[in-house]
């Protein structure tokens, strides 16, 4: 784990969108953690999910609509509120933070491609953590990523991050649907490139998030396209960062095979 010097942390919206003092705590949380670990020579790229689950929270809209105009509203109404809490969860520890949103055809345009990466070096560079989101706001069904676990691993590729970690309300990989069987068996260390996501069922949701398990090894086989090693934890263990980078077997770890 020392030797991992630049991670991309994705934080689900299962951990951050129960309420908004609830949602606050866990940020802090973690910024706290976060901010110790970059002391020890590292820097941290943030991916969050969340701003939609936000907006219902402000509008006290219990269950996610489908529709697309009014999921962009909800973005852009909690957008402001979910890095309002980055913020000021940072600013405790008197670290400044960078509000950074992408589309895809930020990924898929070179000329824009290249000037995120850019930017988001240059942030790092000035001791400032980026805060990642998709722009929901302009987003549309046809360009979304689906999922900011697809976008953290795009991230991972963007940056050339040694360590992806996705936090969610999930333990880690099993050798079959824990929701279902309850003698599923918790994977500790896997090669990604020995799992084939077709062979694996559990697309389970949350009700706050996009994407289930199946999402995470589609975003943990992207991120190993460029020599990325992942973890996959869940964000509910006290101190989950620490004792990752402690060496505690938290999660699945999935190694890639050679850049």
């Amino acid at each position: 784990m020392q030797n991992f010097k630049k991670i991309v942390l994705k934080i689900g919206s299962s951990l951050i969108s129960e309420n908004k003092s609830l949602s606050y705590k866990r940020i802090k949380e973690l910024s706290e953690q976060v901010v110790k670990i970059i002391k020890t020579d590292k820097e941290f790229i943030i991916v969050t999910s969340g701003a939609i689950s936000q907006g219902q929270n402000l509008l006290n809209i219990k269950n996610k609509p489908k529709d697309l105009d009014l999921l962009q509203a909800l973005a852009a109404i909690g957008q402001q509120q979910l890095m309002g809490m980055y913020e000021n969860s940072f600013s405790n520890f008197d670290v400044l933070t960078a509000q950074v949103l992408l589309t895809h055809d930020d990924m898929n345009n070179a000329d824009r491609y290249l000037n995120a990466k850019a930017t988001i070096e240059k942030i790092l560079k000035l001791g400032v953590i980026p805060i990642i989101n998709e722009n929901d706001v302009v987003a549309t069904d046809e360009i979304k990523f689906g999922d900011n676990d697809t976008l953290a691993a795009m991230v991972a590729n963007l940056v050339g991050a040694d360590l992806m970690i996705i936090l969610t309300d999930q333990n880690g990989f099993f050798d079959k649907n824990p929701d279902l069987n309850k003698d599923a068996t918790l994977i500790k260390k896997c090669n990604i490139a020995e799992i084939e996501v077709s062979d694996y069922d559990s697309n389970s949701k949350s009700k706050f998030g996009t994407g289930g398990f199946t999402t995470k090894i589609k975003a943990v086989k992207i991120a190993a396209k460029s020599g990325t090693t992942s973890i996959v934890a869940s964000g509910y263990i006290k101190d989950v960062l620490k004792k990752i980078f402690d060496g505690e077997e938290i999660g699945t770890i999935f190694l890639p095979n050679k850049k």
